[in-house]
């Protein structure tokens, strides 16, 4: 651990490393460099600021709350043109045309141990209870959680396929992503992650900035119809009540509720991952076109801009700008996923690339 003498030091070296989207792990970090709490509130506030402008070129001259959209590129078509999908990432590109094609069967430790730690699957004949000293399942944990496990992986198929369709976000990619995010256990985590998705405060932030239609459904979910105002024109005090409230709506924990979840409640919530998903590609194609002066459909692939997208969603802005602002030397550059992503030299950057790649890695084996 890096002990830090000087709070300037510490926090140039926080931003020059970019956490962003790691909230716990950044609060902790930041903790245990014994730095006072209105300085961390200060550069998660930050942190907010530098998500608008990485979409503005990194201008600071433009208004936080009012990042200049490009006519017809910061609107769906280059997240939704599929007209340039590799053969070789169609596996997870594919639209299936029944949720039953998104079927898994696996184990899942993390999974199984909370059904275990609560109560709904019963281990007490498996060595330590069935569970290992982390919480998650061990051998025996496994086996017996697995019918409740296969069933919990797959019962948000349907709405992951509806989703999808009506927004235009890959539905593999969305199930990808609740796997590896949350195992489909529905739960505020800690105190900052939510729900499947794992999504945060400025994850709904940022998704809201994004996609308006985000935004109208969190009007409708806390208020129980459209906001008065528009996005931009609401006060901080109500941006941040909104938010926090909209949040809540993913936790979808219930003691009395079987398997101690409320079932219906994730399921709704699909919804706002979905459309999280999109405002994320939203802001991700203004950067390519800012940086390129091009829509993004005109500079890279369909796969690559969705893979971009989960960059952005998991360690910020920042990662994809540095990285396109690099690989985008000439109009006729290679701005394949394999050359952008190896200019993501920085730490949470690679995590970001690591992560992307599990969650694109061939796993169904869908085909033209």
């Amino acid at each position: 651990m890096i002990v830090y003498a000087d709070y300037n030091v510490a926090i140039c070296e926080i931003l020059h490393y970019k956490l962003y989207n790691n909230s716990i792990g950044n609060y902790k970090v930041l903790r245990k460099m014994k730095i006072p709490n209105w300085i961390i509130i200060f550069l998660f506030s930050g942190l907010v600021y530098f998500s608008f402008n990485a979409a503005e070129g990194i201008n600071f001259e433009y208004p936080v709350k009012n990042p200049p959209l490009q006519t017809g590129v910061n609107t769906t078509p280059s997240c939704l043109d599929r007209s340039d999908i590799p053969d070789e990432e169609y596996h997870w590109l594919y639209i299936p045309s029944d949720p039953g094609e998104l079927a898994t069967y696996e184990y899942y430790g993390f999974l199984s141990g909370e059904l275990i730690r609560a109560g709904m699957i019963d281990a007490s004949d498996c060595p330590s209870g069935g569970l290992w000293l982390n919480g998650y399942a061990n051998s025996c944990g496994l086996q017996k959680a697995h019918d409740a496990v296969v069933y919990l992986q797959n019962v948000y198929d349907d709405e992951i396929l509806a989703e999808g369709q009506r927004v235009g976000v890959p539905p593999i990619m969305i199930k990808q992503l609740i796997r590896y995010e949350s195992q489909f256990w529905p739960v505020q985590m800690d105190i900052y992650h939510y729900g499947l998705g794992h999504i945060t405060y400025l994850g709904i932030l940022n998704g809201m900035i994004w996609n308006p239609e985000l935004y109208a459904d969190a009007c409708q979910a806390i208020y129980g119809g459209p906001c008065t105002d528009p996005y931009f024109q609401i006060s901080r005090e109500s941006d941040a009540l909104l938010a926090g409230q909209f949040l809540a709506l993913m936790d979808a924990s219930c003691p009395s509720c079987e398997y101690t979840i409320d079932i219906s409640k994730a399921e709704r919530s699909i919804r706002y991952i979905t459309e999280t998903l999109l405002g994320y590609c939203k802001q991700t194609s203004q950067i390519i076109y800012n940086i390129t002066n091009k829509p993004a459909k005109s500079t890279m692939t369909y796969a690559t801009l969705w893979k971009l997208t989960l960059v952005n969603y998991n360690a910020g802005p920042m990662c994809v700008y540095d990285a396109v602002r690099l690989s985008y030397t000439s109009d006729d550059a290679d701005m394949s996923w394999l050359v952008i992503s190896n200019k993501m030299d920085e730490n949470v950057c690679k995590l970001a690339v690591t992560y992307t790649n599990n969650i694109t890695a061939r796993y169904y084996d869908f085909q033209k």
